[in-house]
């Protein structure tokens, strides 16, 4: 196991937008004491079909900083794709030299939303490719990369950001959801592959949050706002980035080593189709 001494690197990919869910674990790492070495495609993301550049959305070069400056811990900016071996081998030496060995990987990084997202007759080819070749084949690139020096270290925790729309039925979303679905498939594999080594690898499916990705959808027409959403779901409200952060603060802990092979599922109690009573503010 790593030493106790030693400070401890995480590497968070998909941390360009600022409201996204890799900046709020990339805070909740850092807030821990973690150097973190923040990793996007682009620095400032990339962006949906439709979507126009945030002037709030600084990069992730500025999200580095502001985390370092909040926490005092080291981090890093890295631009790289994550489905690409060359980038992959090239961001993991630049992490290492500069961070250390990474103990914690969080692969938080998705494909953008466009074409994919019709009906299952008008999904381009192309569009399922790169739906598989992000979420499915970029997280499997990245895992590989990080196995050999977590099993040098006997030490490990890596958590998957997949989706609900792995376990429950998406219409208008069928790359997705095989990506995603995919993603769970491989957490309980690589489990099994790295656990003797003291390495955990766990998965999170993130119900409605309320990112820049989910409020397109909403001015698109494609899903309900956050408000008629969030009054179906039994905490009656969408979920938060620091939410995901906080799940994701959980399974990297150093004392959980016990938990491994699992799925997280945070949807704040999942959707109910009839009317949520809920407690009189006079109350």
């Amino acid at each position: 196991m790593l030493e106790n001494s030693r400070v401890q690197t995480a590497l968070v990919t998909g941390c360009g937008r600022a409201d996204g869910m890799g900046v709020a674990i990339a805070r909740r790492l850092a807030a821990n004491g973690y150097q973190v070495a923040l990793l996007d495609r682009f620095s400032e993301g990339v962006l949906n079909e439709g979507e126009a550049a945030s002037a709030e959305n600084r990069g992730v070069e500025s999200h580095a900083r502001e985390i370092a400056e909040a926490t005092g811990v080291r981090t890093l900016a890295v631009i790289g794709d994550i489905a690409d071996p060359s980038d992959v081998e090239r961001v993991y030496s630049q992490v290492e030299q500069e961070l250390g060995p990474v103990s914690i990987l969080v692969n938080n990084a998705a494909a953008p939303q466009g074409r994919d997202r019709v009906d299952i007759a008008d999904v381009p080819l192309e569009a399922w490719h790169e739906q598989l070749r992000v979420n499915l084949t970029g997280t499997f690139l990245m895992i590989q990369r990080a196995v050999p020096g977590m099993r040098e270290h006997r030490y490990g925790r890596i958590v998957n950001i997949s989706s609900m729309a792995a376990k429950s039925a998406a219409g208008q979303a069928a790359a997705y959801s095989a990506s995603k679905a995919g993603v769970l498939g491989l957490t309980r594999s690589v489990a099994m592959d790295l656990a003797p080594w003291g390495v955990t690898v766990n998965a999170i499916c993130p119900g409605l949050v309320m990112t820049s990705r989910a409020k397109l959808g909403e001015r698109q027409g494609r899903k309900p706002s956050g408000g008629d959403m969030g009054s179906r779901i039994a905490v009656g409200r969408g979920g938060q980035p620091a939410d995901i952060a906080a799940a994701v603060d959980y399974l990297t802990h150093p004392d959980n080593g016990y938990i491994t092979a699992q799925t997280l599922v945070l949807d704040g109690g999942g959707i109910s189709p009839f009317p949520v009573k809920r407690p009189d503010p006079q109350d």
